[in-house]
Order: C-alpha cells, then sequence, then structure tokens
C-alpha cells in the first residue's frame, strides 16, 4: 500500500511554511515552493520529527505543466490532504497593470489549485486519496487591498472554488478554506514597506498582532477527525479584522 501524503503548496515561507511545519509533526508531507534552497529550509525544521518529507519544487504559474509533473511525483505516493498556500500579489493600480501580471497572479493563486485538485482527484493517479482540501484565501476577498485589484480578484475566485467543490466532492471529499488577515510575511514585503518596524506595526485588529501559526493551528484543525462534518466553511482567522473595518 502506497503511504498517504499531505500536499502543501507556498511551503518555502511565511504562513505556507508555519502550515508545512505544523502539519509534519504527525503526518508525511510533499512541500511545493518555487525557491529550492528556502524549501530545503523548510523540509529540515519538518524532519525533525521523523515523517517522510518530499520537495516538489514546482512555480506554478506553470499551470499547464503542473498536472504531468504532479502526476509523476505521484507514481509511488498518494495525497490524502491538499493545502493550497501558494500565493503571489502585484501592487499596482489597475492603470498601470498589465494582463501578463494578471495572468500570472491568477495562475499561482487559483488556476494552479483547480488543477492540482482535479489532478488529485483522478482514481488512476492519486488512486481515490483524497479527503480533505484546504484553501487559504484572504480578507481581501472581501474588503479588498489597495493596488491590488487581480490578488483580491484571485482570492474571491478561491472562495468561489469552495463552495462549488464543497457540494461536488462530498459525502467523500471536504473543502473548506481560511481567510487570513494580516499577518507580516515575505509576500507582504513591497506591501508594507513603508510601514514600521515589527514591533511597532499595529495592524487594524481587534486582538493582538497575530503569527502565522494561527493559520496553521486553523489548518491542523480542519484537518483533523474534529472537524470530519464540516465542509464548505470559510474561516476568518485574523484576530477580529473583518469586525474592525
Amino acid at each position: 500500500m502506497l503511504e498517504e501524503y499531505t500536499l502543501i503548496t507556498g511551503a518555502s515561507s511565511g504562513i505556507g511554511a508555519a502550515v508545512a511545519m505544523r502539519l509534519a509533526e504527525e503526518r508525511s508531507v510533499i512541500l511545493n515552493g518555487r525557491d529550492l534552497a528556502r524549501l530545503e529550509a523548510t523540509a529540515a525544521t519538518c524532519r525533525r520529527h521523523g515523517h517522510d518529507v518530499v520537495l516538489f519544487p514546482y512555480d506554478l504559474e506553470d499551470v499547464e505543466g503542473l498536472p504531468a509533473a504532479l502526476a509523476k511525483l505521484l507514481t509511488e505516493r498518494q495525497v490524502r490532504a491538499f493545502v493550497h498556500c501558494a500565493g503571489r500579489t502585484e501592487v499596482l493600480p489597475i492603470s498601470k497593470s498589465k494582463f501578463s501580471v494578471g495572468l500570472g497572479v491568477m495562475k499561482v493563486n487559483y488556476f494552479s489549485a483547480a488543477e492540482i485538485i482535479s489532478t488529485l482527484c483522478k482514481r488512476k493517479i492519486n488512486k481515490g486519496a483524497l479527503r480533505r482540501i484546504v484553501l487559504l484565501t484572504s480578507i481581501a476577498a472581501t474588503v479588498g487591498a489597495p493596488h491590488q485589484p487581480h490578488y483580491c480578484a484571485s482570492k474571491g475566485a478561491l472562495e468561489a472554488l469552495r463552495i462549488t467543490l464543497a457540494r461536488d466532492l462530498a459525502p467523500t471529499i471536504t473543502v473548506n478554506a481560511i481567510a487570513p488577515g494580516s499577518f507580516r510575511t515575505p509576500m507582504w514585503a513591497t506591501p508594507l514597506a513603508d510601514m514600521p518596524e515589527e514591533k511597532d506595526w499595529r495592524p487594524p485588529t481587534l486582538l493582538p498582532p497575530g503569527s502565522p501559526d494561527r493559520v496553521a493551528d486553523a489548518v491542523h484543525f480542519l484537518l483533523s477527525d474534529e472537524a470530519a462534518y464540516l465542509t464548505g466553511v470559510l474561516l476568518p482567522v485574523n484576530g477580529g479584522e473583518h469586525l474592525y473595518k
């Protein structure tokens, strides 16, 4: 019998890395990211727990080649759970944005998730092993973010995908999503470039500033047996930021 894994995209940094490290405490994982050096750093921490860690260094913007690359990786493995943390943004007013930029954001944030799920649902490739899907969207899908139209739209697309797939894949597979709020991660380095240093930065939340570990805890819960009766759910892990705004 093939060993079962949890596939995590965007595992080379930020929230994705935190999720990978949390889940690797008790399960074998496949880590995706485009920066091999940073991916290996995440893997080194994950391996401390003794479970298998497989690297899948692949740039998700190459959506066309993704199904074949993933199928090759799964010839001797099965994926029971999929967590889509990968994200890319742009900070440009719509008047200065280009189609190529928007398309790249949509490929990484939305289309890659759809292609991965499609591949994992093919019995010839994944042997019917998939049981859990967790998609990371963003509070920006509902409240917006300055000069990030394509990013916000891509996260909204993921939220719509959650609803559709929860209906389509029940009762075998649960599909849930998490909408993180403001966390200071590498992806937000450009949007926050003019913000104060970490010790002074205060996101617009009702609770004290949080860390990516809080999102990792929520992912862990949604993959657990305790969440087996939840599907189509969107968890706003944002310290009350959605109420603040």
